[in-house]
């Protein structure tokens, strides 16, 4: 994935972390879109991200722990799409926002 050219790599940088939020958000509540678009966005990256990186995005969608979550994905993309040696970003370093809440850690879901 490192050989994509930069386009390529937002693209999906951006499809993983869309289908991390919505996921992350749906409930039994949530418009039959959103899960048409969470199971399209799931489709589509079953066929593009490496098998390793695809099982964890999905562990992390509907099981995040303390090994597995968003975080953990979003570091191990950056580091399939950039270089394995780039930084040093911690998954514990990694942003999450709430409405009425202060910035978090990450500790699951993402929303």
């Amino acid at each position: 994935m490192k050989n994509l050219p930069a386009r390529e790599k937002l693209d999906l940088a951006e499809k993983v972390a869309l289908y991390l939020v919505l996921v992350g958000s749906l409930d039994k509540t949530s418009p039959v879109e959103d899960y048409d678009r969470a199971n399209e966005l799931s489709l589509e990256l079953a066929m593009l991200l490496p098998s390793n990186l695809y099982r964890n995005m999905v562990e992390a969608a509907a099981h995040p722990n303390s090994k597995v979550n968003p975080a953990s994905v979003a570091i191990s993309m950056r580091s399939e799409l950039i270089a394995p040696d780039e930084g040093n970003l911690q998954p514990e370093q990694v942003a999450f926002h709430a409405p009425g809440a202060a910035m978090e850690r990450p500790k699951g879901k993402a929303h």
